[in-house]
């Protein structure tokens, strides 16, 4: 007791009257510095305190509409739901059916169709190129991806390949679709004009998942490997060729079966029996008994030049020389396409090889350039820049003659 006495005196005398304007604006100071961080910060609720029309329940968030804005909460930061009324829970979107029956019946049996968003596939392709044998093999595969909210366990997976009109402006309103008796066989790869393909086995389609399977079993195919030089009609160049394969979708070649449109990735088989990616493109939808066309990108032993050796400009017409060089650096022979761009009124002379006119506009050499050698192929292009002969001739004559 005589401790306590010496820390609180028994008549204790403290001045609140003379320290009443320290303590004012002590409490100005704090109540400042707490309206300026409430309007920093705002207030912290808990979700305790969170309240309002659940619109969203997915994997990773929750969301729930107020009376004027929308919150999202992380799906580890809510550990139950609560709700007051059953009689006031909204689950939206919901479907609803009414099912007429004859008979009372404790369980009733049906299929349910109906269309989904949310689900996309990629047709994915590898060519793995084995230059000895000059064949290679060809592998298509399909890339699934579920961006939708729902799993599917053990699905039966089909996929359709074409341009489907899904009329998106008309409208979200449920579409109800009878389910007639199926006729057709479900081993058919034609859907009316599109095509389906049909997976064997059962899948799981996880939500933002993507799964890989193959459309056909692998296939060993025969191409042909094309170097190509295009050029416009005054071009000058020096450059490495384009690499191209053409592969017959024929059923002589293995194949004749659809090729949806995907990428594909082309690959060489080594000595070792390693195998180099050496490229890859985009290949077009390729119906049967079509050949897909395919480019690995550019050539290091084969290189293109192309020169204008000589250029006279008359007052009606303009003649040009050419001079195309291709040097094989290579041990092997190799094929090689130059596709020639010209424009106009147009005449080939002098040229050094056999061509073969593909339109109005583009011309195609086809040679041959032994290895570790070159070869060039010359021609003259005349232009007419006013109407040539045999169009002055065709104007003058008789209407009656066309």
């Amino acid at each position: 007791m005589f401790g306590l006495n010496k820390i609180i005196p028994v008549e204790p005398n403290i001045n609140f009257l003379g320290l009443r304007r320290n303590f004012l604006i002590f409490s100005i100071l704090a109540i400042l510095i707490s309206i300026g961080l409430l309007s920093i910060k705002g207030l912290n609720l808990g979700i305790d305190f969170k309240g309002g029309t659940l619109i969203e329940v997915t994997d990773k968030i929750l969301t729930i509409q107020r009376r004027r804005s929308l919150i999202s909460f992380n799906r580890d930061r809510v550990d139950y739901i609560n709700v007051p009324s059953a009689d006031n829970v909204q689950f939206k979107p919901t479907l609803k059916w009414t099912i007429q029956i004859d008979q009372e019946a404790d369980t009733i049996a049906g299929d349910l169709t109906y269309l989904a968003s949310g689900f996309s596939w990629n047709a994915n392709y590898r060519f793995i190129i084995d230059s000895e044998i000059d064949e290679a093999q060809f592998i298509a595969e399909a890339a699934i991806n579920n961006d939708s909210n729902i799993n599917f366990e053990n699905a039966a997976l089909s996929l359709v390949e074409g341009k489907l009109n899904m009329n998106e402006g008309a409208g979200n309103s449920p579409r109800s679709i009878t389910n007639q008796p199926v006729t057709s066989s479900p081993e058919r790869s034609e859907l009316g004009d599109y095509h389906i393909f049909n997976i064997d086995t059962d899948m799981s389609l996880i939500t933002k998942e993507t799964i890989i399977t193959r459309l056909y079993p692998s296939r060993n195919v025969s191409f042909v490997k094309t170097y190509i030089f295009e050029n416009e009609e005054k071009s000058q160049k020096d450059e490495p060729l384009s690499v191209e394969y053409d592969i017959p979708n024929t059923s002589e070649n293995n194949l004749g079966i659809p090729l949806p449109k995907g990428e594909i990735q082309l690959y060489q088989l080594l000595e070792n029996g390693t195998i180099e990616f050496i490229g890859k493109d985009e290949i077009r939808q390729i119906p049967r008994n079509e050949t897909a066309n395919i480019s690995s990108g550019k050539a290091f032993d084969v290189l293109g030049t192309r020169k204008i050796l000589n250029y006279d400009r008359q007052q009606k017409s303009e003649e040009a020389s050419i001079a195309i060089q291709v040097k094989n650096s290579q041990m092997e022979s190799i094929s090689v396409r130059l596709i020639e761009h010209i424009y106009g009124d147009w005449v080939i002379r002098n040229a050094s090889t056999d061509y073969r006119k593909v339109d109005a506009s583009t011309i195609h050499f086809m040679i041959s350039v032994p290895g570790e050698s070159s070869r060039t192929v010359t021609y003259t292009c005349l232009l007419y820049t006013s109407p040539s002969p045999r169009d002055r001739t065709r104007s003058r004559m008789p209407s009656s003659a066309w």
